[in-house]
């Protein structure tokens, strides 16, 4: 793991056999943020952004997803955004933490510029909104909010959070939530969708949506699940998403 990427890191114990690492970096906003690293045992050469779902302790970064990803050669960099893992600031749900991965993005490019992102849920947004601000070798949206002003209206619970981060409602704070918003942004990523047809946190019509307006840059798959998948099922999904990256690299080459 490249030191630049980081201001001061701490080694973890491995994880099956794979070196961990914690980091902490300085965002051009001036928050202290951490993010997670997997190196693998046999590098193929490219990084992937595994970008975490939720807030706060809620869709964690969790280290047994992350090593599915370096078992295929991915050098892995999972940021859990500010005001986690005892980074300053504030979460702010798409807003100024975006600052988190594009500060974070542009150090690890210095030294690998083929990078992959993958986004679950929230985090869905946020590799969405990193493609359309960096170039990205591919970026996969699984189960991923692409229009905040649905989230709004299918998540109750969230509501009151939204308020605070927005400045107001859908309709009071309209701009916030458009610029949040993968929907409304532009991209030249190859581009994977993966939604379930049961998904009641963050309903199928974010990835349809997504694939419509993308066309053929898009491909979507569409599982006969919730929100989150089985066990097995998330594992052999995930095989055949990281499939998909390295043909597309393959493909640029």
């Amino acid at each position: 793991m490249p030191k630049k990427w980081f201001d001061r890191v701490e080694v973890l114990p491995p994880y099956a056999g794979y070196p961990v690492h914690r980091g902490w970096y300085e965002t051009r906003d001036g928050e202290d943020v951490v993010a997670y690293t997997i190196t693998p045992k046999r590098p193929n050469g490219q990084v992937l952004f595994y970008l975490r779902g939720g807030t706060g302790r809620i869709g964690d970064v969790r280290l047994p997803r992350l090593m599915q990803f370096a078992a295929r050669g991915f050098h892995v960099v999972a940021p859990v955004y500010r005001g986690n893992h005892g980074g300053s600031g504030k979460e702010d749900f798409g807003g100024d933490d975006l600052e988190d991965v594009l500060s974070l993005y542009d150090r690890v490019n210095d030294t690998c510029p083929t990078i992959h992102a993958l986004g679950f849920s929230r985090g869905g947004m946020m590799a969405l909104s990193l493609a359309a601000a960096r170039p990205l070798a591919s970026v996969t949206s699984w189960a991923g909010v692409t229009n905040l002003a649905w989230t709004y209206e299918e998540q109750r619970t969230m509501r009151k959070m939204l308020r605070r981060m927005t400045g107001g409602d859908p309709e009071t704070a309209k701009e916030a939530y458009v610029e949040r918003s993968p929907l409304f942004k532009e991209w030249q990523a190859p581009t994977l969708l993966i939604h379930g047809t049961d998904d009641e946190q963050v309903r199928l019509r974010h990835a349809t949506a997504v694939a419509e307006k993308l066309g053929d840059q898009a491909e979507l798959w569409v599982v006969p699940y919730a929100h989150q998948l089985p066990f097995w099922k998330k594992w052999e999904t995930t095989e055949r998403a990281m499939d998909w990256m390295l043909e597309k690299t393959t493909k640029n080459d």
